[in-house]
């Protein structure tokens, strides 16, 4: 597991109540979310120059067919609309690629072969690459390398982390969900940031449709973050939010309290004025 570093930033509800968009903040990326490899390992202008040789080219995709079974119609090779670049939508859109699609895949994964040691270093190389993207805002590119990623390995959980992200930074919290639930399910090591990114975005997503499954799912992935590593101070920060939501105040001041005695740089400062409204700070800390 690569290193990660973490700074403080605006809360979720904070933002939401001036009608701003969110940003989770589990192992931070510049602008986005998600977890950044450390510097040593983040790759350099001369790697990205070195990616280019063998990177597979963009064509369009046209037509369909389909076949009948017994129960439902199937459809075979779906292919993408015309002037679509399935490279830039994250897993490809589940489009099927054109033959000259899949052979430039085939030369891109034997040439990963021939450059690293394995198509998973090759795999972790191009995820990390698609952080470095994404935290210099350029959301398309980061796309094309975090599908890259997934071309090579799909059980590579930063290809799906950094795609939900993505997701999540246009306000497609539904798809985000998807994506990262994807990378969960591939987490044989319980990833907590990814845990309670995927939390993060459960709760943008109730503000958004008032889902009370979307609460019990968060409040299921803050709860085992929290026991998984009861250090981590952006759990509770996350939990004080979601008891925030349920208006148990209470509760929301006290893991607002554990997060902060953790980690007092990462004070969430919308978090701490919704909570004021609510209620005086319990302990006094906070005016």
């Amino acid at each position: 597991m690569l290193k990660s570093v973490q700074i403080g930033l605006l809360s979720l509800i904070g933002l939401q109540s001036f009608g701003q968009q969110g940003v989770l903040k589990s192992d931070v990326l510049g602008q986005g979310i998600g977890r950044r490899p450390a510097s040593g390992e983040v790759a350099l202008d001369s790697e990205k120059e070195q990616q280019v040789l063998f990177e597979p080219k963009q064509f369009k995709s046209i037509n369909q067919s389909i076949i009948e079974t017994e129960h439902q119609v199937v459809f075979i090779g779906k292919m993408a609309p015309e002037g679509l670049n399935i490279y830039e939508i994250p897993l490809f859109g589940d489009y099927q690629k054109s033959a000259v699609q899949l052979e430039e895949d085939r030369l891109f994964l034997e040439n990963c072969d021939k450059n690293f040691e394995s198509r998973d270093k090759a795999s972790r190389f191009f995820s990390d690459m698609g952080w470095q993207y994404l935290s210099e805002g350029s959301k398309e590119m980061s796309t094309y390398r975090f599908n890259l990623a997934y071309l090579l390995d799909e059980n590579n959980i930063d290809a799906f982390w950094g795609l939900g992200v993505i997701e999540y930074q246009q306000g497609k919290y539904e798809d985000a969900i998807k994506l990262m639930s994807q990378g969960i399910q591939r987490d044989s090591k319980f990833n907590v940031s990814l845990m309670v990114d995927l939390a993060t975005v459960h709760l943008a997503c109730y503000l958004e449709n008032s889902h009370s499954i979307d609460l019990q799912k968060a409040n299921k992935l803050l709860s085992d973050a929290t026991l998984l590593a009861p250090n981590f101070a952006n759990a509770y920060f996350q939990m004080s939010k979601m008891h925030l939501l349920e208006n148990k105040i209470d509760e929301a001041w006290s893991d607002f309290h554990k997060g902060y005695s953790l980690k007092p740089s990462d004070l969430d400062t919308g978090l701490l004025s919704q909570l004021l409204e609510k209620q005086a700070d319990p302990k006094g800390l906070f005016k």
